[in-house]
């Protein structure tokens, strides 16, 4: 990275690392939460990869959460999922049968038979699991395990079924895509769950829905995201709707364990320097409020912001460890966008509160 690139970066993380809401906003949770996602639309056209725009509901507070609405299967029928750049799997709550559902919105996903992806799969050694891949019988189902960093979990098969997605020509596809049936959802007692039916994973895993629909050909392997202060803003996919200047870009880390990360960062609070250097940044839009581990979090705390509340928290005391994470509250107002064709990250000023003209979903 070039250095007057990084010091571009530098600043911007400054300026999100300094927004702030009331402090009941702050003091709602003291653990790191993932959210719940839902199921994309994209946009094509004839002439190759489209790009498509989804509305994004929630907010940083009271929510706690951004989810958006998703169609599945034929006929359609309606989810609410959490977008989640943190993560790849994308999976509803599922009656095959429940073990263990909270009360969602919906009534859970119901496969048929015909739905279930066998073991013998790709995807199915790119799902994540808590026990090594083996696959004794080619049509053994796929199984799946996987928690998140606030211990809340989901255990579930891997199916494949209809995605109804609106493209920007104003067309309607309806691609065969592999997503997780979870039957058994337990570990948090966060009652923002109760307001999504699953998590959408945006990551850029071989598992997540945005590979999938690369592979079609449906849209480019980029997506992003603009999360408004007001609450709402939009989710994309695709290229088409970036700016073609004024994005600030920095290479993305290769880092195989932290999805989306820009590198190692240095921390400017103003002008000066807060004597913490090389941190491992990670943009998550799972989490809702920003989290330093205890050094950086002292160090920056200790520069003095009087009574404001700022939405940082220790993460270290949250079971993160090293790891320093960039949330919702820290990434309103921006256009963020996470470029997997090219490894890079970028992120623009921009109104959240208004749709893009191309690709407006209809979901």
């Amino acid at each position: 990275m070039g250095r007057m690139e990084k010091e571009a970066f530098v600043f911007l993380l400054l300026l999100l690392l300094l927004t702030f809401q009331t402090c009941s906003a702050a003091s709602n949770t003291q653990q790191p939460k993932r959210r719940e996602s839902l199921s994309v639309s994209s946009s094509s056209s004839s002439n190759g990869p489209g790009s498509s725009v989804f509305p994004i509901f929630g907010n940083v507070y009271p929510d706690g959460l951004y989810y958006v609405s998703v169609s599945i299967g034929n006929p359609p029928k309606k989810y609410f999922l959490d977008i989640d750049t943190g993560s790849d799997l994308t999976w509803v709550q599922c009656d095959a049968p429940c073990v263990s559902c909270y009360n969602g919105p919906h009534p859970p996903y119901k496969p048929a038979r015909n739905k279930l992806v066998f073991c013998k799969d790709p995807l199915c050694a790119a799902s994540p699991s808590l026990i090594p891949y083996t696959c004794e019988e080619p049509r053994d189902q796929c199984d799946y395990q996987i928690t998140y960093a606030d211990g809340s979990f989901s255990d579930g098969v891997l199916v494949r079924d209809t995605f109804s997605l609106r493209m920007s020509s104003g067309s309607l596809a309806q691609p065969s895509l592999t997503f997780g049936c979870g039957y058994n959802q337990g570990g948090s007692s966060s009652t923002s769950t109760l307001m999504t039916d699953g998590v959408l994973g945006l990551g850029n895993g071989k598992s997540s829905i945005l590979s999938q629909l690369r592979g079609l050909n449906l849209v480019r392997n980029v997506t992003g995201h603009c999360i408004s202060g007001q609450g709402g803003g939009y989710l994309f996919f695709g290229d088409s709707i970036i700016p073609s200047s004024g994005v600030t870009w920095t290479p993305m880390s290769r880092n195989r364990f932290h999805k989306y990360s820009p590198g190692p960062m240095n921390i400017i609070f103003g002008k000066q320097p807060i004597g913490v250097k090389d941190l491992l940044v990670v943009f998550d839009s799972g989490s809702t409020y920003t989290y330093f581990a205890s050094q950086p979090y002292q160090a920056f705390v200790s520069m003095g912001r009087g009574n404001v509340c700022l939405g940082i928290l220790n993460g270290s005391e949250g079971g993160l460890q090293d790891l320093n994470i960039i949330g919702d509250i820290s990434l309103q107002d921006l256009m963020v966008i996470y470029d997997n064709e090219k490894q890079k990250i970028g992120w623009v000023r921009e109104n959240c509160n208004r749709l893009p003209t191309s690709g407006t979903a209809l979901f």
